[in-house]
């Protein structure tokens, strides 16, 4: 009995640390595309605002649905990192973003709750 416990508590772990990397990657995807609509900070954040806003109210992502923290935190480190990279990004440049700002979320930003 004590064996099955142990392993349901480590599927349900596993389970948590896929949801978080999903939603990860999410936010990811949502940063990257802010930063390579506009070189513009004043209008990134007028998207970053709308996107937040727009997620609490989408469900066609369910448990992968990033939080706003998620999205914020993806968006600053992706914006530290492209600092001085030519816009609109090449594809390479594109997706090494994507992974590197997902990476950070899944590792720096808090797991406070999906919305």
């Amino acid at each position: 009995m004590l064996l099955t416990s142990a392993v349901a508590l480590g599927d349900e772990a596993q389970l948590k640390q896929w949801e978080k990397m999903d939603r990860c990657s999410n936010a990811a995807f949502i940063a990257v595309k802010i930063l390579e609509e506009s070189a513009d900070t004043s209008k990134q954040a007028l998207a970053l605002h709308g996107a937040v806003e727009g997620l609490k109210t989408n469900t066609k992502l369910k448990e992968a649905t990033p939080t706003g923290n998620e999205v914020i935190g993806a968006y600053n480190f992706a914006l530290r990192i492209s600092y001085e990279m030519p816009r609109p990004f090449a594809k390479r440049e594109h997706d090494w973003l994507i992974a590197q700002a997902a990476t950070a979320c899944t590792l720096w930003v808090p797991s406070v709750g999906a919305q």
